[in-house]
């Protein structure tokens, strides 16, 4: 039996959607990181200080991001207006574990097993991807009346 690219494509769109749109938004977020890291090092004379300040920044942005990409390219979620209020919440309250399990993670890695913040800025990104697809699919676009894979 022989499978298509266009078959697969078709039958998990949305998956494929939110695989590019989290490549995007990885690639994003990082960069977002390491700039403001390298920016704040030369601000901020504790080390720790500048990492966790870019962390906290870099995150945000990145969630804004990725709201806006998953809710008009993964998802094509229809909510306009004030519709958007709760769909948001949804979608930032996603983040909050990833994000405050990152803000604890971050400097065990750097302080503790002596990593760059860049490095386990990287680290951190598996356990982002996991809990933001598990909880983006069934939590924050979930439509009721609307038939999506996940």
């Amino acid at each position: 039996m022989k499978i298509s690219w266009k078959h697969l494509w078709l039958k998990h769109q949305i998956k494929w959607r939110f695989f590019l749109v989290g490549i995007w938004n990885t690639i994003f977020g990082y960069l977002v990181f390491v700039g403001l890291d390298y920016l704040f090092n030369l601000i901020f004379t504790p080390r720790y200080v500048a990492y966790m300040s870019a962390a906290v920044l870099a995150n945000i942005l990145a969630i804004i991001n990725a709201y806006i990409f998953h809710k008009f390219v993964t998802f094509q979620s229809p909510l306009r207006g004030l519709a958007i209020i709760p769909e948001f919440v949804r979608f930032f309250s996603m983040y909050l574990f990833s994000f405050f399990l990152g803000l604890v993670l971050l400097p065990v890695f750097v302080e503790l097993f002596h990593l760059d913040p860049k490095i386990a800025g990287a680290l951190l990104i598996p356990v982002t991807i996991i809990i933001s697809y598990l909880g983006h699919s069934r939590f924050s676009f979930r439509q009721d009346n609307q038939a999506h894979d996940s």
